[in-house]
Parts: structure tokens; C-alpha cells; sequence
């Protein structure tokens, strides 16, 4: 199968930049890798100039296809990103198109799909991509543009069971299917660290609204004698409480924000952390929750965010059900007698390899991909080009 996607900040993180990814990026960047890997072809739509960034060596095949930082606002979509994208895709001759993410590339991808006759699909990557709160962070147009989008999707690949409830109801009769994100272990990787060599609570993510670093600001305050590293950097145009908390954070003497951490350095801090706490107001699948339990490390998170109860279920930390009962939470981990913490630290890594595996993930991702190309290929099968009277949608 020959598979095409669209992102603009993989190169970024293949050159290991300091610059905020989101997590479909990363979920992303593990797909196509274990794609190829099942023998199958992938490659990535991105930005002018990408390849020279990156440099060569990289096993993600990367397609250049426009400079976002030229063009005049909305009018650019139409008279360079639309055609541009659309020229690169034909030349790359896929079968499917993914994308995910609630953005203008979800309607232009799913133009582009049309006009190739070719399924599109959509990955969802948040819960909030599917409930009342989708508008978050979306302008007019670009809302407007989403909304088209998800109406022309051949099918939606969903991170939990949540999700897919109200896709079903938003969209009856449209294939869904639930894919839990991957992380790749080592068949050789160590043993976890026992508690004793364990110094410190960790936070890793984007600077954002979402996230809730005030809560994390609250606990941190709440515990003076336990220690606490907080990871990451702002996104660009960072929300006030985010701001306010981030200098809250700066001041507490047992807090240390390290900043940006490179891909290299992540498995390093999450290991030699006690827990990794999570404080999101909404979530899809952390791939974070994924890399912690890797290194045997559990994870702390709130009830809302812990996708399908995997961490409540299989034991590999604490779900909490409210703010109070997370705070509660993280001091029992950190005072957790250590043969039970240990007990727990393993059972984290060894759930994780047998559960969330790329080339699992691959399969199952084929699986649901597979139908749809054999359907678009069906002799006499109708087509699903754009008519005249059916055009990408205007920004009006």
C-alpha cells in the first residue's frame, strides 16, 4: 500500500530542534516508520526547505510542498498551498491519504484526496476533536473548513473508546476505528530503576492551554518537600494562566524547569522520575503516558484524561477523579513502599511491550486501511472526485 500523510513539524523533530511537537507528530513519525518497516510505502508531506533542514540518513521519506511563512493571508490557500499540495500528492501517486489533527490541512488533504479519487481519512488526535469543545483555538474559517472535511472522510481512526461513541453519533454509518497509540521498546531495554534511584516528580509537555499548569503550580505548592522537574516549552502565543503559572513554577524552591528536552534526552528523565504526573484538562492517547510506562515509570493523570482506563485497569499508576484525589495521589506514590512501588514499575514496562508495539499498531492500522483502497479500486466503483458543484470550501 502506498500511503501519504501531511505534517509540518516532523522535520523538526527529526532534526531534534527546539520547537513545541504535539503528539500526533510523534504518533505520526512512529507510523510511517513501522509502515515501512511492514513493507509498505509512506511518505510525509511538509514544508518548503524541509529536506535541507533535516539532511539526509532519515528513514521517513519526505515531500516538500510550500513555504507557510509567505502568501497573503486566506487568499495563499487558493493561489499557492491548495495547488502546490495537490501537485505534490498526484506526483507521489498514493492509494490513501491520513491526516490528523483539527486543521486547514484536514479540508485541503481531504480536497486533495477528492480530486486524486482516493480515501481520505482522518485521524483524530484529542477528545476534543469530537465534542462540543472542537471549535477550541479554530478561527471561523478554519472551523468552517474542519466541518467540511470530517463530512468527506472515508473513515476515522479514534484513540479511545470515547471518541468513537461520538463520532458514531456524529457521523452514522462512517467505518471507525479505535487505534491506541504506539511507543517502541527495545527487546533488550533495562529493567526499570528501583524507587531508591527514583529523585523527583516529572512534567513533560507543551506549555499550553489544556495542560493545566496551574493545577500543576497548585500541587507543587501543596507538597514543599517533594521534588518536582518540569519539562517543555511555551507554545507560541502561550494563554494568560499558562504564563502566570509558568512564573509561579520559576519561584518554588523544590520545582526545576529544565526546559526543552531533546528526543534523546527523554527516556532519561523519565526513568529516573518517581511518577510522571499529568495535570491535562483533555487528552486523546498521551504518547507521553506511553514513554513513561516504557521505562517503568507510572503515570499519575486524572480520570478524564486516562484514554479507555488503561492506567486505572491494568494498575500502572493512579487515575484520579478529581483534583483533590490526584493531589492524594501523587504523595502516595512518592511515599509508596518500595517493593510495591518496584512491583508496580515493572508491571508498567511489561504492559506496554506486550499492549502498544509499532508494528501492532501497523497491522492494525493496515487493517482498517485495507477495505477502503480495495473499495476505491472496485471496477465501476463511483469515483470520489469533486464535481463543479461540490468545490473546496471559501473562506467567506
Amino acid at each position: 500500500m502506498r500511503i501519504l500523510a501531511i505534517d509540518f513539524s516532523i522535520p523538526y523533530l527529526l532534526k531534534d530542534d527546539s520547537y513545541p511537537i504535539g503528539g500526533w507528530a510523534v504518533q505520526l513519525s512512529i507510523w510511517l516508520r513501522a509502515l515501512e518497516n511492514a513493507g509498505h510505502e509512506a511518505a510525509l508531506l511538509t514544508w518548503k526547505g524541509a529536506l535541507a533542514h533535516v539532511g539526509s540518513g532519515q528513514q521517513i521519506k519526505l515531500i516538500e510542498t510550500y513555504d507557510p511563512a509567505r502568501g497573503v493571508r486566506v487568499a495563499k490557500y487558493f493561489y499557492s498551498y491548495i495547488p502546490k499540495t495537490l501537485a505534490a500528492a498526484r506526483a507521489y501517486h498514493p492509494d490513501i491519504v491520513i491526516q490528523g489533527a483539527s486543521a486547514i490541512h484536514t479540508a485541503i488533504m481531504a480536497f486533495v484526496a477528492g480530486q486524486l479519487g482516493i480515501p481520505f481519512v482522518h485521524r483524530i488526535v484529542n477528545d476534543v476533536n469530537v465534542d462540543d469543545r472542537c471549535k477550541i483555538g479554530l478561527r471561523s474559517y478554519e472551523w468552517f473548513a474542519y466541518s467540511w472535511a470530517r463530512r468527506r472522510t472515508a473513515a476515522f481512526l479514534c484513540q479511545n473508546e470515547y471518541q468513537r461513541e461520538k463520532l458514531a453519533a456524529l457521523f452514522p454509518g462512517k467505518p471507525i476505528h479505535i487505534i491506541h497509540n504506539a511507543v517502541a521498546v527495545a527487546e533488550d531495554a533495562p529493567a526499570p530503576l528501583p524507587r531508591a534511584e527514583r529523585g523527583y516528580v516529572a512534567w513533560l509537555g507543551v506549555f499550553r492551554y489544556g495542560k493545566n499548569l496551574p493545577l500543576l503550580f497548585q500541587i507543587a505548592q501543596e507538597f514543599p518537600a517533594v521534588k518536582f522537574r518540569v519539562a517543555g516549552m511555551p507554545e507560541r502565543d502561550v494563554d494568560q494562566p499558562t504564563q502566570d503559572a509558568m512564573n509561579g513554577l520559576r519561584h518554588l524552591p523544590n520545582v526545576e524547569l529544565v526546559g526543552h528536552l531533546r528526543r534523546a534526552d527523554v527516556q532519561k528523565f523519565l526513568s529516573e522520575a518517581t511518577m510522571l504526573l499529568c495535570t491535562s484538562d483533555f487528552e486523546g492517547f498521551s504518547n507521553v503516558f506511553l514513554e513513561a510506562l516504557a521505562v517503568g515509570t507510572p503515570v499519575v493523570t486524572r480520570r478524564q484524561v486516562d484514554p479507555d482506563s488503561i492506567i486505572l485497569r491494568h494498575i500502572l499508576g493512579a487515575s484520579a477523579e478529581d483534583e483533590p484525589a490526584l493531589s492524594k495521589s501523587v504523595k502516595a506514590f512518592w511515599d509508596m513502599d518500595a517493593n510495591e512501588y518496584n512491583a508496580v514499575a515493572r508491571r508498567c514496562q511489561i504492559y506496554v511491550k506486550a499492549n502498544h508495539s509499532p508494528t501492532a499498531k501497523a497491522r492494525e492500522l493496515i487493517a482498517a486501511l485495507t477495505p477502503l483502497v480495495a473499495k476505491s479500486k472496485r471496477p465501476g466503483q463511483q469515483r470520489n472526485v469533486l464535481t463543479s458543484n461540490e468545490e473546496f470550501p471559501s473562506a467567506r
